[in-house]
């Protein structure tokens, strides 16, 4: 299931996060599938970083709201990540899922669980590029400020969809800002 949203967050609410996250912005990473620790890979030209669940007023208000859409408990939500990606910037394709078959996955899918889905929520207006691209699905969502798409990889059942499979194309004029 794939679902583009309109006003998930208003402008004031796109602005105060993006001030908030700018100076706490590090090199994305991404986990590495053979040790499951956390790396910097070419895969990836953002910068990112995350809020603590209820970390501001704000942010718990975010928490709530993004529960809400996703039909989940707060509990069941990871801290918000942000992303900036400048000009040039962008991601290969990938799942947000775990990989139930790789030992790396294993531990964190015992822990707590396995991902189901995503919401991400564009903090910005992209000139030009950044679109968040589907290539199984043939679909592509332009950022627009406040809107966001929502993807599910996972039925009911707990069986994985490979067609959530997805990207960001590189900014080729501006900047991308996305809360994930």
């Amino acid at each position: 299931m794939l679902a583009v949203l309109n006003g998930v967050f208003s402008a004031d609410e796109c602005e105060e996060v993006i001030a908030l996250a700018r100076g706490r912005l590090r090199p994305s990473t991404l986990v590495d599938p053979r040790t499951g620790r956390d790396v910097v890979s070419g895969l990836r030209s953002s910068l990112g970083m995350f809020f603590r669940p209820a970390e501001t007023p704000l942010i718990a208000r975010l928490d709530r709201r993004i529960a809400e859409i996703m039909n989940l408990p707060v509990s069941h939500g990871e801290g918000l990540q942000i992303l900036h990606y400048p000009e040039g910037a962008g991601s290969a394709p990938h799942y947000d899922f775990l990989v139930p078959s790789n030992p790396a996955n294993q531990a964190s899918i015992a822990r707590s669980g396995q991902r189901v889905s995503t919401l991400v929520t564009y903090l910005n207006d992209v000139p030009a590029g950044g679109e968040t691209v589907f290539p199984a699905a043939g679909w592509a969502v332009s950022p627009q400020r406040g809107n966001a798409v929502y993807f599910e990889y996972a039925n009911s059942h707990g069986e994985l969809d490979h067609a959530s499979l997805h990207a960001s194309s590189a900014v080729t004029r501006g900047e991308k800002w996305v809360a994930t």
